[in-house]
């Protein structure tokens, strides 16, 4: 693109971003505490800001800062997957709520990789742009109208860094994972039991009941945001079906090397999460309505587990004390 070009894709994100929160706050009748800047980004700034944010996680974590000791091997093989995380998901994450690097956190778009999708797939600019917008800024909702979330998040974490065993990180677990990772992609649909990424390898049995709250939380986040941005779409984006049924798509068909790298990063489960929250999320609001779903935001034990992200009667029975 032209210079000019990018500046203007730049200045529209942010008119987007402005639009959907208003947008979202109207769907949800939920209202954001406090605005988080927005920041329209490239790959690498977008990686550096990520990279900022996990080194303040881990400096209030009690981790050791860079240079107070030589590296472990479990501190070289986990810099290294954090490194492959990042470098796979620069190339292909659109937009995202970043919840480490400030008090506030901050809504990003990475606008190479919006303008290549919305090309690729022959999208239509302004309402692919938007739809996108209100997704990220559902996130931002969830995280700043609610007031126990950010605390409970970062608790979650905080749980599964003090259940580590670094014993566990051993390059031999993380050759495993590679192996199957690499079986898995040659699949076109994974063998039962195939996902075993690199989490899986190296994590405590503690630690990997951490990761169920976390997965379950974070299910229900991009669960939740996928039906706003739906609900939102069906009256402020004509094309939202076409939106949907493209960027379905290309969910759906990953090449090899993008099988492998979501298989061995645990990117799949991602995947997953997005139609498994979906599910709950519209069984929910379709029997009671946007107001008997905003239930699940007054605290935290009002959350869903990941049993009841599978059979939501099971959470309005206990939450809402009705049936279905």
């Amino acid at each position: 693109m032209s210079r000019e070009g990018a500046l203007d894709v730049v200045a529209d994100l942010h008119r987007h971003a402005r639009n959907a929160i208003d947008l979202v706050t109207d769907y949800t009748g939920l209202v954001p505490a406090s605005l988080a800047p927005v920041d329209v980004v490239d790959r690498v700034r977008w990686s550096q800001i990520n990279i900022a944010g996990f080194r303040r996680l881990l400096t209030g974590l009690g981790a050791e800062a860079p240079g107070d000791a030589a590296p472990t091997a479990a501190a070289k093989i986990t810099g290294v997957q954090a490194g492959a995380v990042l470098a796979f998901l620069s190339s292909r994450v659109l937009g995202q709520f970043e919840t480490f690097s400030t008090d506030t956190g901050r809504l990003l778009f990475v606008a190479p990789n919006i303008v290549e999708v919305e090309r690729r797939l022959r999208l239509p600019s302004r309402e692919f742009r938007l739809w996108i917008a209100v997704h990220e800024a559902a996130h931002l909702t969830q995280f700043t109208a609610v007031p126990w979330m950010r605390a409970h998040f970062h608790g979650l974490i905080q749980t599964f860094f003090d259940a580590a065993e670094p014993e566990r990180s051993s390059a031999a677990s993380l050759a495993l994972a590679v192996r199957r990772a690499l079986a898995s992609a040659r699949e076109e649909e994974p063998a039962e039991g195939a996902n075993h990424d690199v989490m899986t390898a190296v994590t405590s049995p503690e630690q990997r009941q951490a990761i169920s709250q976390i997965q379950a939380l974070m299910t229900l986040l991009e669960g939740h945001a996928e039906s706003v941005m739906d609900g939102v779409g069906r009256t402020s984006i004509n094309h939202v079906q076409l939106l949907r049924r493209r960027f379905d798509r290309r969910r759906a068909n990953p090449t090899t090397l993008q099988r492998f790298l979501r298989q061995l990063l645990g990117l799949d489960a991602k995947m997953r999460q997005y139609a498994a929250g979906r599910r709950f999320v519209d069984h929910v609001v379709a029997g009671h309505g946007v107001t008997g779903f905003n239930r699940v935001w007054e605290r935290p034990a009002n959350l869903p587990t990941e049993t009841e992200i599978d059979r939501p009667e099971l959470w309005t029975a206990r939450v809402l004390g009705a049936r279905g």
